[in-house]
C-alpha cells in the first residue's frame, strides 16, 4: 500500500509500505478511502523529530471501510464504513469508562508519560 512517510526533518514522501496484518485479537484493518495530513501532523514535520524514525507512517483521522477484524472484535464487520479518531483507547479501563479516552491506562506510553497512544503520531505517543 502507499502511505505518507516521514523521512527526516521537513521531509515527507509517499512510499510503498507493507500491508497491515492483524496482530492482536482486538485489531481491525481498514481500507482508507479518505484522509488528509492534519494540522497536528505539522509537529511531526519539525518539532517532534527526535521521536521519529525515517519511514514512519504519518497521518491520522482517516475514513474507510473495514476489511478484516481480529477474533475479539464484535462491534465491527468487514464492509462497515468507519471514521477513525486519533486517540487509541481500550474502552474498558477506569479512564475510558469515564469518557477520558485520551488518558487510557491500557494504551498509555509510560516510557514518556504521555497518556493514551495517538494513531500515527511518533514514538512519543505510541
Amino acid at each position: 500500500m502507499r502511505a505518507v512517510t516521514w523521512q527526516g526533518r521537513r521531509n515527507v514522501s509517499v512510499e510503498e509500505v507493507p500491508d497491515p496484518t492483524i496482530q492482536e485479537p482486538t485489531d481491525a484493518i481498514i481500507r482508507v478511502t479518505s484522509t488528509a495530513i492534519c494540522g497536528s501532523d505539522l509537529h511531526l514535520y519539525e518539532v517532534l523529530t527526535p521521536f521519529m524514525t525515517p519511514g514512519d507512517i504519518i497521518g491520522h483521522e482517516p475514513i474507510g471501510i473495514v476489511e478484516e477484524t481480529g477474533s475479539a472484535v464484535d462491534n465491527l464487520q468487514p464492509g462497515d464504513r468507519v471514521v477513525i479518531p486519533f486517540n487509541v483507547s481500550c474502552g474498558d479501563c477506569y479512564y475510558c469508562q469515564r469518557g477520558l479516552q485520551s488518558q487510557c491506562e491500557t494504551t498509555q506510553v509510560t516510557e514518556y508519560g504521555t497518556g493514551a497512544t495517538l494513531l500515527g503520531y511518533s514514538k512519543l505517543y505510541g
